[in-house]
């Protein structure tokens, strides 16, 4: 786990990080705060806001909490509204909150298309224009980040709709880099290999070993740790030159040609 840094190098800096109740995202948002950022948490259950906020606040830091169903275009819009009525002002967007739901691609309904383009694709877009209105309104020369996956590199097995999602993620990334660029926002993304989710569960990592010795080169998967300081780096003040990125963490996977 990371040390609370001497330095507390986002202090006065205020992050929305998205599905931060658990796994990746909560990761993000504890090594934000342990840097002194104040953080707004959003889940979509309430009670699981709420046990996250109380815990970011031991850090040290404001942490506030807005619950939200990132699936629905309105409730995008509302976790933005209440976000910046919450905190005044934003500084930095986490993009985080994504899911799939695997299947044969002919097999895809219409509404578990919407959802898994809405939760990974739509809802970020949304988020992303408000904080850029808000950004620019105020001067303000922020950091979004956005998270994709190795699936829009390689992809994955029976998730042709959320890799796609993703990708679309990516070319957004740059998109939007462009065109804040000129105002001092930066906006980048980090594409996680395989992280392994419940580290503490024996049977899970004894198969994702079994699959890191087969086909990840660095020889172990990821951690949450891992992505976190890669959104960590782009929230940096001596990073803003850095925009429009792209940034693959998955030990060396996707340079990987397995030989059979």
């Amino acid at each position: 786990m990371q040390e609370r840094s001497a330095i507390r190098r986002l202090a006065g800096k205020t992050a929305l990080v998205t599905g931060s109740t658990r796994g990746l995202g909560r990761t993000i948002a504890e090594w934000l705060a342990r840097e002194g950022a104040a953080i707004v948490v959003s889940g979509r259950q309430a009670d699981d806001v709420q046990r996250v906020v109380a815990a970011i606040r031991q850090l040290g830091v404001e942490a506030f909490g807005v619950p939200a169903d990132l699936s629905l275009v309105s409730e995008a819009h509302r976790l933005a509204e209440e976000t910046l009525a919450l905190v005044g002002q934003l500084d930095i967007l986490v993009n985080n909150a994504g899911m799939s739901i695997r299947g044969n691609f002919w097999d895809v309904t219409d509404a578990d298309w919407e959802y898994q383009v809405n939760v990974n694709f739509r809802s970020p877009f949304i988020l992303a224009q408000h904080a850029a209105r808000h950004m620019i309104e105020r001067g303000i020369r922020g950091r979004i980040v956005n998270i994709s996956t190795v699936g829009a590199h390689l992809v994955h097995k029976d998730a042709a709709v959320y890799d796609a999602a993703k990708a679309a993620v990516e070319m957004m990334t740059r998109n939007m880099a462009f065109e804040l660029a000129p105002y001092g926002i930066s906006v980048n993304c980090v594409a996680p290999g395989a992280i392994m989710e419940r580290p503490g569960v024996e049977e899970d990592r004894q198969a994702w070993e079994r699959y890191a010795r087969n086909n990840i080169p660095f020889g172990r998967v990821g951690r949450a740790e891992d992505i976190a300081a890669a959104v960590l780096f782009f929230c940096l003040p001596e990073t803003e030159f850095t925009t429009g990125q792209v940034l693959v963490v998955d030990g060396a996977h996707t340079t990987y040609l397995k030989e059979e």
